[in-house]
């Protein structure tokens, strides 16, 4: 992930471009992952994509304009492609286990952006989500940190990645948001990012 790991791709000739679930989701879990924020354990992402991000599925396809057009549909349930990258770079940012993990996208009728919704927990305020976030991302030209929910509309067409957060310390519970542009973000705008 060329904004989680900068210094780690610099001069490398090999690299392993992330998918569009693990970029929004991903961006908005590494600053509290790595501050100690939230637990690493019993996260649940519940992701919402555009027709574009569930793939083409061959020619009987169930994700064309036709089928996902006044539909809200989740797929991939318990053992999308995702999973483990996404629980290994948990695992990684935070040193912790991320068993419980739990990943459901839904396919909205829009053509392109994803918007993930990241229930976890922790005693974090939402001012000390977001510096969290700010500090980590400083210098950082294609992550914007923002007090607003993020939404789809703002990454279209883009490399940037939007990242806010809720917070609730009497519940423990920290909500993460993370928006990108399944397209670019999500796959050509970051492989660009990682080559450069």
């Amino acid at each position: 992930m060329a904004d989680v790991w900068p210094n780690q791709i610099e001069g490398r000739t090999r690299i392993a471009n992330p998918g569009c679930f693990p970029a929004a989701t991903l961006t908005a879990l590494a600053p509290l992952l790595a501050d100690g924020l939230i637990e690493p354990g019993n996260i649940v992402i519940d992701a919402k994509t555009g027709i574009s991000g569930a793939g083409r599925g061959g020619g009987e396809s169930a994700f064309g304009f036709a089928e996902s057009n006044e539909n809200l549909v989740p797929y991939g349930l318990l053992r999308h492609t995702h999973m483990p990258e996404m629980a290994r770079t948990i695992e990684r940012l935070s040193g912790g286990s991320a068993a419980g993990l739990v990943f459901t996208p839904h396919l909205v009728p829009m053509t392109r952006g994803i918007l993930a919704t990241i229930y976890c927990r922790g005693r974090a305020t939402t001012a000390q989500c977001l510096e969290a976030a700010r500090r980590f991302y400083a210098g950082r030209a294609f992550v914007r940190v923002t007090d607003r929910p993020p939404q789809t509309k703002w990454a279209t067409g883009s490399n940037l990645a939007f990242v806010s957060y809720a917070a609730d310390p009497e519940r423990e519970l920290v909500i993460a948001m993370g928006v990108v542009d399944n397209l670019g973000k999500g796959a050509a705008g970051q492989a660009v990012q990682n080559a450069i």
